[in-house]
């Protein structure tokens, strides 16, 4: 498929200043987060662990940090495999940094917030269409949900997972919860859909009821270019992309294992030996979880979700080193190194587009 020029509806300004704010949000909370995890591994861990941990075998560390990371590049193949498809020439470089966009928002943003709408924009700002990338994103939730419908009854059934007291309990509140997100949401379209009415029946004013008129004329021309690409995307997939599709599923399947066997191998670092089913399933329901905690990446929820759920799994002198270590490895790590790696490919850029300037102004 021969990729069109499409409407760019997330300018390059506003992409650019939002994730100038995530790299400051990111220098701010990395140091504070340490601090944090630190104080909490010298609180609720026995000080013996403390004192042996550089008799412990490292390579279950090691063997860690890798996990935490390797779905950065998992998440890379998954958009340059679907993007090269339609017809885009993007490099890895290019996929690399929408991914490390994507992951620093979600993390600096509240978990709810996702940064799929950030992925969406930075591919626009490559020069896809917006109906190939917004075909993309929802190519990256089927891959998502295809494996989940097959991972998670199969964890459940494998580790009895039933049995447990502590997911009882977290199967109510969560159920709570997602009630009260979804009243809240239909509480929200409603009063968008009620604004909108009074806003084109001109009683917030004219001057509003006719800039109003114009943005949606505009809205529903964009629409219209961004649906027939994305139509045509499905069609091709349908068509041609079965065995991609197939590949990246798997490839999905490789990320989503890798992020959540992270506390399985912290775990055996430590000396406690789990059941790394079990763990892999209880990290799905922390993750879930975490949608529905409002501060930024979660912070705090994300910690007293996993005290709480592996509270009762691991030795209690453990716990804390286990929580701050799962914390830092699963989210301040990457925060941190991503936010470097997206700095460095800022001040490469910014150096490509002086020497190209400088170039033109010589040949001129």
């Amino acid at each position: 498929m021969k990729p069109e020029a499409g409407p760019q509806a997330s300018s390059p300004g506003t992409i650019s200043r939002t994730l100038d704010r995530v790299l400051r949000t990111a220098l701010f909370l990395v140091p504070f987060g340490v601090l944090g995890n630190l104080a909490l591994s010298w609180i609720a861990t026995d000080h013996d662990v403390l004192r042996n941990l550089g008799a412990l075998d490292r390579r279950y560390l090691y063997l860690a940090i890798l996990l935490a990371l390797f779905p950065w590049v998992t998440n890379t193949l998954r958009l340059l495999i679907w993007a090269r498809f339609i017809g885009h020439r993007v490099s890895f470089r290019d996929m690399f940094r929408v991914t490390l966009g994507a992951e620093l928002t979600s993390s600096v943003f509240p978990t709810s917030s996702g940064g799929e709408v950030f992925r969406w924009g930075m591919m626009v700002q490559k020069g896809i269409p917006q109906g190939h990338a917004a075909s993309i994103v929802t190519l990256g939730y089927l891959e998502d949900m295809m494996f989940f419908l097959v991972a998670i009854p199969a964890s459940v059934i494998i580790s009895r997972a039933w049995e447990l007291p502590v997911l009882r309990s977290l199967g109510g509140q969560m159920r709570g919860q997602a009630l009260s997100v979804i009243a809240g949401i239909v509480a929200a379209v409603l009063l968008v859909w009620l604004l909108s009415r009074m806003l084109m029946a001109g009683r917030l004013g004219d001057g509003l009821r006719r800039r109003g008129l114009r943005w949606a004329a505009k809205f529903k021309r964009r629409m219209r270019k961004t649906m027939h690409d994305f139509r045509g995307v499905y069609r091709l997939v349908v068509r041609r992309g079965k065995s991609r599709f197939a590949l990246t599923v798997l490839i999905t399947a490789v990320q989503w294992a890798c992020r959540y066997s992270v506390v399985t191998a912290l775990a055996f670092f430590l000396g406690a030996r789990v059941d790394p089913v079990l763990f892999f399933l209880l990290q799905w329901v922390i993750f879930t979880l975490m949608i529905f905690i409002p501060t930024p990446g979660a912070s705090g929820g994300a910690e007293a979700a996993f005290y709480l759920v592996y509270g009762a799994l691991m030795p209690a002198g453990l716990i804390g080193i286990a929580t701050a270590g799962w914390r830092m490895l699963t989210f301040y790590l990457s925060l941190a190194l991503g936010s470097i790696i997206f700095l460095i490919f800022n001040i490469a850029d910014a150096r490509t587009r002086r020497l190209r300037r400088q170039a033109i102004s010589e040949g001129g």
